[in-house]
């Protein structure tokens, strides 16, 4: 029943990741020339989280409306029906890669402020990140050893649903799950490092004259790789305390990686545009930019048919009163005085009723 109502909500959960990743993009998509470009990166990243957790989702559905849940298949099947087990395995040590590379980058930059100024332009791009994504994919290919070798097994199977942890084998799901829980906080001990060089080059002023950017700029940077190392970290470690607290054979042990996973995704990518716009002001000037692109001219240069004529006086009727009727100009009033309906003097009930 648990893992029914999951497989329901794991669509909202996509197409929300996928929402929230396009608004980062589309708002930051000018920002390539510095280490926001990490911004986007990561985006990209969540955007193909998304569409791995809408693929999981609507599977998921699938085999339970139209499916056998008890039925049980090679793990190798698993790879061609539910492709969001290889989108998964990339995406897990793409995010790592990607929070190692960025809180590299931050220390690089307060160590050497003037190489770093001289140097991140050539390495700080579009090629980067591709690098780091086929590194992320051959990391990946242990994970696919288990459902490979027991391909011809017929007595290694798994339910139909394609359990990501039952996929890649208990051994293996263990040694990853170790590197997703343990690699943000890894991170922020060098962010730890980071923060103690900055503190100590801001003492002298010798020692910090030679910045390569703005001082605003690099406590920004520095936010958000410390929040979204903090968030990640948090969003696995505190399933992982509610699972080892769980009894063996409950429905919550069977889908242990989705609750972990679900977690970090609400947690860390849905709520990613939010923390930009606290931290960032780039991100917040263009958010501004985007929503208000057309508000800056207001003035409606079109008429419309019950428009009255410019610098024409207000319509009165004969006794130089406002015609109570409508003008003389709109297409659902009444048109008064000779070409319309008279309009007499007001009278009080009084003068028609006498005793």
């Amino acid at each position: 029943m648990l893992e029914d109502l999951l497989y329901e909500v794991l669509p909202v959960v996509g197409f929300a990741m996928i929402a929230c990743t396009a608004l980062v993009m589309i708002v930051m998509r000018k920002n390539t020339k510095d280490a926001l470009i990490f911004c986007l990166f990561f985006a990209v990243s969540d955007l193909l989280s998304g569409i791995g957790t809408l693929i999981d989702g609507f599977y998921g559905v699938m085999i339970t409306i139209y499916g056998n849940t008890v039925e049980t298949i090679s793990p190798f099947d698993c790879l061609t029906r539910a492709v969001n087990i290889p989108i998964f395995l990339i995406t897990d040590y793409l995010h790592i890669l990607l929070l190692s590379a960025f809180s590299i980058d931050r220390l690089i930059q307060i160590m050497f402020p003037v190489s770093y100024g001289k140097i991140y332009p050539y390495f700080l791009n579009w090629k980067l990140f591709m690098l780091l994504l086929f590194a992320s994919a051959g990391l990946s290919v242990p994970g696919l050893a288990f459902p490979l070798e027991s391909r011809f097994n017929t007595s290694v199977r798994v339910m139909s649903q394609c359990r990501f942890d039952e996929v890649v084998g208990e051994e293996y799901y263990l040694k990853h799950i170790l590197t997703v829980q343990w690699g943000p906080i890894v991170c922020i001990g060098a962010l730890s490092l980071t923060i103690i060089l900055y503190c100590i080059r801001q003492t002298k002023h010798k020692w910090s004259y030679n910045w390569s950017e703005e001082t605003s700029t690099t406590k920004q940077l520095f936010g958000t790789i410390f929040i979204r190392c903090f968030l990640s970290g948090l969003s696995v470690h505190v399933p992982l305390l509610l699972i080892a607290r769980t009894t063996e054979g409950h429905e919550l042990i069977a889908i242990k990686d989705h609750i972990i996973r679900v977690s970090y995704w609400i947690i860390v990518i849905i709520f990613q545009p939010l923390w930009h716009v606290l931290i960032l002001n780039a991100f917040q000037s263009n958010v501004y930019s985007l929503f208000n692109r057309y508000s800056a001219n207001t003035e409606r240069k079109w008429q419309s048919a019950n428009d009255p004529p410019e610098d024409v006086p207000a319509h009165l009727d004969r006794h130089g009163s406002p015609n109570p009727f409508g003008s003389w100009y709109s297409m659902t009033g009444n048109i008064t005085g000779e070409a319309g309906v008279p309009v007499g003097n007001e009278r009080s009930v009084s003068f028609y009723y006498q005793d």
